[in-house]
């Protein structure tokens, strides 16, 4: 469908989340969305206190981002996320911001996903790439994780095709890296109904 204009766009963990919710409750998310395009990003200060760690900042530049909130229970959850991730990422060899970019258009264009994961680290294979997941109100299992894992996989097709791409549950210290074959047809399955609804707000 060439020239069709987004009727939504959504970050990676916004769609997962979208996806994980029954039918009723993704239909009233996106209602509320579209009538209110902007919402606050309550895991901001931890993307910005991961992106400094893989860029080499100091204890006290990460200390002072933590602390830039004047929400304690914001303040407490990203600190919580951060030391999970810094305990099984923060000395790994190769550790690195991933500034690449990208998107996933669904639904003929109508339904954009916007895909920034957040760092890289090597392995014996190459490099993982991590996208973070650190909410506490709806559990990262494996199928909701390979939504994320697919997702980026086709975001980077073309441009960085050799990375290994992986959810990490900031939650749980846990992470995924597998898909599901029934998961792209779920994903568009989805993505119809989110686009359906949005025409409707």
């Amino acid at each position: 469908m060439i020239g069709t204009t987004a009727i939504l766009s959504l970050n990676l963990n916004t769609f997962i989340r979208y996806y994980s919710l029954d039918p009723s409750k993704r239909m009233a998310e996106v209602s509320r969305r579209m009538q209110s395009r902007s919402g606050y990003d309550y895991y901001h200060i931890l993307a910005k206190a991961v992106e400094a760690r893989a860029s080499g900042a100091t204890a006290d530049e990460i200390e002072y981002i933590l602390n830039n909130t004047s929400n304690p229970s914001e303040a407490s959850h990203n600190r919580a996320a951060y030391e999970k991730f810094d305990k099984k990422f923060g000395r790994k060899r190769g550790l690195a911001l991933f500034e690449r970019k990208s998107r996933v258009s669904l639904c003929g264009g109508q339904l954009i996903i916007y895909v920034n994961p957040l760092f890289s680290v090597e392995s014996a294979s190459g490099f993982d790439v991590y996208n973070i997941w650190a909410s506490q109100s709806l559990n990262l299992d494996r199928a909701r994780a390979g939504v994320g894992v697919h997702l980026m996989n086709v975001a980077f097709s073309k441009t960085a095709p050799k990375y290994n791409y992986k959810m990490f549950d900031a939650f749980e210290g846990k992470v995924y890296s597998t898909v599901n074959n029934t998961i792209p047809k779920a994903i568009d399955e989805i993505a119809l109904s989110i686009v359906s609804t949005a025409k409707e707000a």
